[in-house]
């Protein structure tokens, strides 16, 4: 009997063991934010004014930067969730040589993004890249992959989509590896073809893992700076700057901290938006399919 009273009040204790870091780790996130909300609507004369954000919606820019952002997360998101399934499709087949071909698919994502960065912006360079050399050598001609404003955010959206396939194929391979493979053999049984499998037992079943890789990959590729900033540094013609290239051009390389403040905090809000509506549209859609 006392012994199950003294574990009943250590774990009412243990609560107050956690008030600390929650202390702690409350302030660290609250602060910046709160922070960053009080500069946007300060100005040198400290008064309160709403002028940074009228300033903002009227500069063509910003909405070039939120157009430009919107473009990449669709791309990005796309591509890497189509690779990342075709190579947790491909390593899932237990073949000879898969635990090798699945440390090396690794090797991309646990690279540092700068180092990353830099190899790819090398491949480019259009006067001593690996890629236009060889184009050069085959086609005999030359395609300067930056150097174009229509084209040059989709070679970033490679570098980007080949460092992060192998981290939703990593997460993929946990969703189909807890698949048990009595229902693929009853689905073989019956007749059903790969395509049948794939759309009406693996995508299924393996819905609550896609949910939650195509919201963190959405919240990422939302949030990228140090790719646009080391390959192109937003060029040509701003044709690939993000949002966050965005924020950091006017408001710290700018000095413009007030301004940039609040195009943080626009931005914030959008993507906090993305994510509610993302949340509340796949729990009905898992509510709906069960």
């Amino acid at each position: 009997m006392y012994a199950r009273i003294k574990r009943t009040l250590c774990r009412e204790r243990i609560i107050y063991y956690f008030i600390p870091a929650i202390i702690v780790l409350g302030t660290l996130a609250l602060y910046p934010l709160i922070n960053n909300l009080w500069l946007s609507v300060h100005v040198k004369s400290g008064q309160w004014s709403i002028g940074n954000y009228t300033r903002l919606f009227g500069d063509k820019w910003f909405w070039n930067a939120m157009l430009i952002t919107g473009k990449w997360m669709l791309v990005t998101v796309a591509g890497e969730l189509l690779v990342g399934l075709l190579l947790a499709n491909l390593i899932n087949l237990k073949m000879r040589g898969t635990k090798l071909f699945r440390t090396v698919l690794m090797i991309p994502w646990m690279t540092p993004m700068i180092a990353v960065c830099t190899v790819w912006a090398w491949m480019y360079n259009g006067d001593f890249g690996i890629l236009n050399y060889g184009i050069n050598k085959l086609l005999g001609t030359d395609i300067l992959f930056l150097s174009s404003p229509s084209t040059a955010i989709l070679w970033l959206a490679v570098v980007y989509i080949w460092k992060r396939s192998s981290f939703v194929m990593l997460m993929y391979l946990s969703g189909l590896q807890g698949i048990s493979e009595d229902i693929y053999d009853a689905c073989k049984i019956d007749g059903a073809s790969w395509r049948t499998q794939l759309f009406k037992v693996t995508l299924p079943l393996m819905f609550p893992v896609i949910r939650s890789v195509l919201l963190i990959s959405i919240i990422t590729a939302m949030n990228q700076f140090t790719i646009a900033y080391s390959i192109t540094r937003g060029g040509p013609s701003r044709s690939t700057e993000l949002m966050q290239m965005y924020i950091y051009n006017t408001g710290i390389a700018g000095f413009q901290y007030n301004y940039g403040a609040a195009a943080s905090t626009i931005f914030l809000a959008v993507v906090l938006c993305l994510a509610v509506v993302y949340i509340f549209a796949t729990e009905k859609a898992e509510e709906d399919a069960f």
